[in-house]
């Protein structure tokens, strides 16, 4: 990745890693419901590089995605989340606070938050995103261009996550009436790109983005069952 003074500024600014201390107690408590409240079967630690620079892309059926990262890898993650979080549950819209994520607002600039990220992964950082953006039911929907964009920019390589419950994500109405712990399904995808060489002083075309976040989306999809795949891989074997 390319260097710029802009972007020097912002790595003192943002270093990585950061907030370890609380991140730490937060991913333990996490640990601890995870291991309660549900029943996670992950596949595809093996396709963990031992560190970044990454982006970590997946799908955004629940609230309960947003976590799967820390849940599933060790690494200091950064995540990039949107602010108003409208579709999560008032007793988790604390937890960004908590972690410290990068913020954005749908349909703004952002420029902060971009910044920050292009920092973090010249840090050799690791950064998760929902390049969806927003929590919605199954299937799999467009992407937004915030993660093709880092992903051009950057340069660095992606690891894909798809996750879905066989419970419809449905935590305590499956405890209580069918009296066992929801299953949560997570398959963590190879690493694929760049997308790009990356280069911090170039703005990717419209086009360029278009096909990167396709690209993305195809490489989640690949993660999930044929039913949550939305356009993308339907004639892909069924997992």
């Amino acid at each position: 990745m390319a260097k710029s003074r802009l972007n020097t500024e912002y790595q003192e600014k943002y270093p990585y890693p950061r907030h370890q201390l609380g991140r730490a107690f937060l991913r333990g408590g996490i640990a601890f419901l995870a291991g309660l409240l549900t029943n996670f079967d992950v596949k595809g630690k093996e396709n963990l590089p031992k560190e970044g620079p990454l982006l970590i892309v997946g799908n955004h059926f629940n609230f309960i995605d947003s976590i799967i990262p820390i849940h599933v890898t060790k690494y200091p993650l950064e995540f990039i989340n949107d602010e108003e979080m409208p579709m999560a549950p008032g007793l988790v819209k604390f937890l960004p606070g908590w972690w410290k994520t990068l913020k954005i607002l749908q349909g703004q600039p952002n420029l902060e938050a971009i910044r920050a990220s292009e920092a973090i992964l010249e840090q050799k950082g690791v950064l998760a995103i929902m390049p969806e953006g927003h929590v919605h039911k199954p299937p799999l929907g467009e992407p937004l261009p915030g993660a093709a964009f880092l992903a051009l920019r950057s340069g660095v390589p992606i690891i894909p996550i798809g996750a879905y419950s066989e419970d419809d994500w449905d935590i305590m109405g499956t405890i209580i009436k069918k009296h066992h712990r929801p299953k949560i399904v997570v398959r963590i995808g190879k690493p694929f790109g760049p997308l790009a060489a990356g280069d911090i002083n170039s703005v990717p075309g419209r086009e360029d983005v278009r096909r990167a976040g396709q690209e993305i989306m195809e490489q989640i999809a690949q993660q999930l069952p044929p039913s949550a795949r939305g356009p993308y891989l339907q004639e892909s074997a069924s997992l």
